[in-house]
């Protein structure tokens, strides 16, 4: 039967948000940071754009978040947003300050453009290997911290939670084939989005949403869930993986052409550093209207030094799909890239449940609105794992923590198959129905496949398979109704019969599991 073990906090997540919130923690107490996979898979881990921040001296922290605010499309929390580029920038020089590297023009930092942003202010380390790097510095400062306990290889079974108080979390370990609790009066979620249930994503298999629907299950509020953010530029060759390809080549003055290397969008008001969701629709569009018709990234106009020194990385990696990105174009198209709705918290990642609390890509505080600004990403990491450390002492229990009746996690081998079998179904009918561009009926059509799932696959108990299919059924409902309810177009949720933004949806979307499905849009916190 289980073990049970007591920590001051317990993260669940080895990306960027719970490795930078295990070493804040550790300055408090005793930390169980918790991984799902080894310690080398995560989205910040594959992560090749930079970390936005207003540091360079034409730059401002109030350009940075007008910046933000026009590409959330008026949906975003604007307390959030002035929060994230104000304390962004300080973090950043605190991380320079304890010896992260990022890279150099000399003695200059090397700062770089991208879609969305008015300035230069885009932080690589080591190229396209940002996100590498952030997670190799992190997990440097934490590896021989004796206040932190690793767990390796544990998927996150139940939040543990008592009157509207969480007291730790209930895992089971791959290896050891064994569950296991850790209580705590701090549960810190920083699993990650999503979008690696859709059939072409650019993230792992493991960005499942696990610890968004552990967290539904559990009582927590889902805010914003419809909001997906496809990237414009993956990787489009067949029997290869939607690989993506860094924003920063189209900083550099990398071009998207067509099949004969003409420009496509010369005579558009779209530009490569359009807005994500702006750019991903176009492109989108462009194949769609025609067979044979393909897009190109094109980085004829950089020079084979910059692609060498900065993109060694996507050089390399590239190479293995039998493309060489300096003499050749890479055939692209947009891929599921970024949950921008998550698990609603408030301005120190607290949820509605005490001692809960979210950060990451699992978390929806309000820096995004409808629409990420590229490399915003990593930048929220750190600044809400800091401030939700900080808000977590402070915070007041009413329910002591006590022993649960034992409920273990069963795995039967027979199961695996049809837990494979059914995530292609989702990951299909998410990628068809729910994908760049949606409608009332592809959404209706979505809705009615996955009950059907549901009700075939409603099976009471404690198997592992099973639980995990009708957790991705739940989470594509999640989706799907929001994604119904929002009658409008905005941001990245683009609805082809309702194709404007529409005054009345300039609000939050809600859903919460009480027993009952339901579903409200709430007006700005």
């Amino acid at each position: 039967m289980n073990k049970k073990k007591y920590f001051d906090f317990v993260i669940v997540g080895q990306g960027l948000a719970g490795l930078a919130a295990a070493y804040y923690a550790s300055e408090q107490g005793t930390v169980a940071l918790v991984s799902k996979e080894n310690f080398n898979i995560s989205n910040s881990y594959l992560a090749q754009g930079g970390i936005a921040s207003a540091i360079s001296p034409d730059d401002s922290i109030k350009q940075h978040y007008k910046d933000t605010i026009a590409v959330g499309k008026n949906l975003c929390n604007k307390k959030a947003v002035k929060i994230l580029v104000a304390e962004g920038k300080n973090i950043v020089r605190e991380i320079i300050s304890l010896g992260m590297k990022f890279d150099r023009n000399n003695t200059e930092l090397d700062i770089s453009l991208e879609g969305g942003h008015s300035k230069r202010r885009v932080l690589h380390s080591n190229g396209s290997s940002t996100g590498k790097e952030l997670v190799r510095f992190f997990r440097s400062l934490i590896t021989k911290n004796e206040n932190i306990t690793l767990f390796g290889n544990s998927f996150l079974f139940r939040i543990l939670v008592r009157n509207r108080d969480a007291h730790g979390a209930l895992f089971y370990n791959y290896k050891t084939q064994k569950d296991f609790r850790l209580l705590t009066y701090r549960t810190i979620i920083a699993t990650g989005g999503l979008a690696g249930i859709y059939h072409k994503s650019t993230n792992p298999l493991s960005t499942s949403g696990d610890g968004i629907i552990a967290a539904y299950n559990a009582g927590a509020e889902i805010e914003n869930i419809e909001f997906i953010q496809f990237h414009p530029t993956a990787l489009n060759k067949k029997s290869c993986p939607p690989f993506l390809l860094s924003e920063a080549l189209r900083g550099d003055g990398a071009l998207l052409v067509d099949n004969n290397g003409k420009r496509i969008f010369s005579n558009t008001e779209l530009t490569e550093l359009s807005p994500r969701d702006e750019l991903s629709k176009a492109i989108y569009q462009y194949i769609s209207a025609g067979k044979n018709r393909n897009v190109f990234l094109s980085l004829s106009q950089i020079e084979k030094s910059v692609i060498r020194r900065k993109f060694s990385y996507l050089l390399n990696e590239l190479k293995k799909y039998g493309i060489d990105i300096i003499t050749s174009g890479i055939p692209v198209a947009p891929a599921a890239h970024y949950t921008v709705g998550g698990i609603k918290t408030g301005l120190f990642g607290e949820t509605n449940i005490t001692g809960l609390y979210a950060i990451g890509e699992a978390a929806s505080a309000g820096v995004h609105g409808a629409n990420r600004l590229a490399s915003n990403s990593l930048l929220e990491c750190l600044v809400f794992a800091k401030r939700c450390v900080k808000h977590s002492r402070s915070s007041s229990f009413t329910t002591p923590i006590k022993p649960e009746p034992e409920s273990s996690l069963t795995i039967e081998d027979k199961n695996e198959k049809i837990f494979h079998k059914v995530r292609n179904q989702i990951a299909k009918i998410l990628w068809e129905d729910v994908g760049i561009i949606r409608n009332a009926a592809s959404l209706i059509r979505a809705k009615e496949k996955l009950s059907k799932l549901r009700e075939k696959y409603s099976i009471p108990g404690n198997e592992y398979y099973l639980l995990q299919i009708q957790n991705l059924i739940q989470l594509a409902l999640l989706l799907t109704n929001g994604a119904l309810a929002r009658k409008e177009s905005r941001g990245c949720h683009i609805r082809s019969d309702y194709p404007n933004q529409n005054k009345k949806f300039e609000r939050n979307s809600s859903q919460i599991n009480k027993h009952t499905r339901l579903l409200k849009i709430r007006r700005e916190r």
